[in-house]
């Protein structure tokens, strides 16, 4: 009797810590509940059992975890969180001329050995193609760095979107048509959004993909920032920051 109240006790520990990783992340609103919520050291994630690919991650950064640097993992793994007929993985990816792009950044998910690594799970992953993977999509990663350097601290909300046209690779892993960002500065109230289509893009190209997080809510029926005053979120969501 004595083990098994230690063993619950345990669990219980965990999953507080877990709730109170997830809710640094998720403090300012949890877009919604999707299948599953994941919550990582760097991030959370809500996971669409359908699609395998999370709907969107959400993830509160500061000037001191941008620049704090770990080594990077590269080992992409299954996520054994999730049940095992909704899981993604990397063979899913293989040969299919797709990357498995990060939804959390790594680069951004450096400041811990944990965070790094779990930066690499599968649930974090979305087919890219290579161009937009390697070129505007890690171009805004690094201006969301840039802008967590000069304003503090940054919420930012990261997803696909599916337009109803998409296919799959692998064992149902879905191609999104689009991908958006959203970014708060909960210091002076500001918003910013992008979102951008599934194609080659250039760190240039960028600006002319700034829009509303009104627009990205519209489009995928996802609620940002639910935890602000209703009045600064009405506001701050109808406009985009001018912060390029």
């Amino acid at each position: 009797m004595k083990h098994l109240l230690i063993a619950i006790f345990s669990i219980t520990l965990s999953l507080s810590a877990s709730a109170a990783v997830c809710n640094q992340h998720l403090d300012k609103g949890t877009p919604n509940d999707s299948d599953q919520i994941l919550c990582r050291d760097g991030y959370a994630a809500g996971y669409n059992y359908q699609n395998k690919v999370s709907n969107w991650v959400s993830y509160h950064i500061t000037k001191e975890s941008v620049n704090a640097f770990y080594k990077r993992s590269n080992s992409f793994r299954v996520d054994k969180d999730l049940p095992d007929a909704f899981r993604a993985t990397s063979s899913d990816y293989s040969k299919t001329g797709y990357d498995r792009g990060h939804l959390a950044p790594s680069g951004t998910m450096d400041f811990s050995q944990v965070s790094m690594q779990e930066s690499f799970l599968m649930s974090n992953m979305a087919p890219q193609l290579p161009g937009f993977n390697r070129g505007g999509w890690k171009g805004l990663e690094e201006k969301v760095r840039e802008w967590a350097n000069t304003y503090s601290e940054l919420y930012v909300v990261s997803g696909p979107i599916w337009d109803g046209n998409e296919t799959y690779i692998g064992n149902g892993v879905y191609i999104p048509n689009r991908f958006y960002k959203v970014i708060l500065d909960p210091n002076y109230n500001d918003a910013i959004a992008f979102i951008l289509p599934h194609r080659k893009i250039s760190s240039s190209e960028l600006p002319s993909f700034i829009t509303t997080v009104d627009e990205v809510e519209e489009i995928t029926q996802l609620d940002f920032f639910s935890e602000l005053p209703d009045g600064v979120e009405n506001e701050i969501e109808a406009q985009a920051w001018d912060m390029w």
